[in-house]
């Protein structure tokens, strides 16, 4: 039924993943930190705290990717079905073709 199992992550892409979302997630409260205190110090404090949550999200990851590489093997790993997709139709090739003038 299940044709692979995963059993280790790359520790780079869940990083990368991890501080794109970290970012995102900060930088709305930077933003409302931006917004309340209406200054420069303000704007530097919150791209300060959008980068800092970033960062942390991505240790995270990193931490919950050395656990799951660690503990997946004894496990057995998460058992995925992939199938692949059906193909679709060809288009005709002489639908395809310039008008002649």
């Amino acid at each position: 039924m299940f044709n692979y199992k995963l059993i280790r992550l790359g520790y780079r892409p869940v990083f990368y993943l991890m501080f794109a979302g970290g970012i995102c997630t900060g930088s709305i409260v930077g933003l409302l930190f931006f917004i309340m205190d209406r200054s420069s110090l303000g704007f530097l404090g919150g791209a300060f705290i959008t980068l800092l949550a970033g960062l942390t999200s991505g240790l995270f990851g990193l931490i919950y990717t050395l656990v799951f590489n660690t503990l997946a093997p004894t496990a057995g790993g998460i058992p995925l079905q992939i199938i692949s997709l059906p193909d679709s139709p060809k288009q005709d090739q002489s639908s395809l073709d310039l008008p002649s003038k």
